[in-house]
């Protein structure tokens, strides 16, 4: 399990080879082998590469409700009274908590327990409406390859983090999100706030990938998570690049 805020998985056991995803506080990681101080992994979403130990700990608490954050940022607590901050947990950071206190929730991780405010929203039904508002909550959100937090997302894993935090699991890449078997392709003119848009925009295939906001915009980190107008020439017409739209209505209420 990841004790810290976030983990970085790479394509080899190595600092210095490609960082190919990251894995979010608390979150559980099947280990395939062994490798000096690394372990090859593989997560929820199937995806595979290696960990360095230091990141991860043994299985945290297994009781309590499951919680996943949507605050851009979630402080962690060793201690509700002196309120020392041992960490900031992420965006879309799932763990199992137990009320503790009034406006505490508490867990286990590491023999150790720590505290968090009790601010999560109990009204998390997947709507269109929601996936709007949690892209409008990581705006501002800086590139990063690989990248799956509020930190650093690739756009891909915008996506993927949007959705798993209302409870949709995607797929990691964007070359396998288009290929997503429960959603339909549907023309522009009928596109609807969080369907999937798809862009091939250096010429070799799907490249991109964004969520539709309505009023002919797309959220989508690209230099950075942003919302665009698909007409905006400031840089790259996103317009010019849509090869695929896909309706997220089957996941979707309303």
């Amino acid at each position: 399990m990841v004790k810290t805020s976030y983990a970085n998985i790479y394509a080899e056991p190595s600092f210095s080879s490609e960082m190919v995803t990251q894995a979010l506080f608390f979150e559980s990681l099947d280990i395939i082998s062994e490798h000096g101080n690394w372990y090859r992994i593989s997560q929820w979403d199937g995806y595979q590469g290696y960990v360095h130990k230091f990141y991860l700990c043994q299985e945290g608490d297994a009781q309590g409700n499951r919680v996943t954050l949507t605050d851009r940022t979630t402080p962690i607590y060793s201690s509700k009274e002196r309120q020392d901050v041992s960490l900031l947990a992420p965006f879309g950071a799932s763990l199992n908590c137990r009320y503790d206190s009034g406006e505490w929730m508490a867990f286990n991780l590491d023999s150790d327990s720590y505290y968090l405010k009790n601010s999560t929203e109990s009204n998390t039904v997947p709507s269109r409406e929601l996936v709007s508002e949690y892209c409008g909550r990581l705006i501002g959100s800086p590139y990063l390859w690989g990248g799956k937090t509020p930190l650093g997302y690739d756009c891909s894993g915008f996506v993927q983090a949007v959705y798993a935090a209302i409870g949709i699991n995607l797929e990691r890449d964007t070359s396998k999100q288009i290929k997503e078997a429960s959603s339909t392709s549907i023309e522009l003119s009928d596109a609807l706030p969080g369907d999937l848009v798809f862009f091939d925009i250096d010429g070799n295939g799907v490249d991109h990938v964004g969520i539709w906001i309505g009023d002919e915009r797309v959220a989508h980190c690209g230099g950075q998570v942003k919302v665009q107008s698909i007409h905006d020439d400031t840089h790259t017409r996103l317009i010019d690049h849509i090869i695929e739209i896909k309706s997220m209505g089957p996941h979707l209420n309303g």
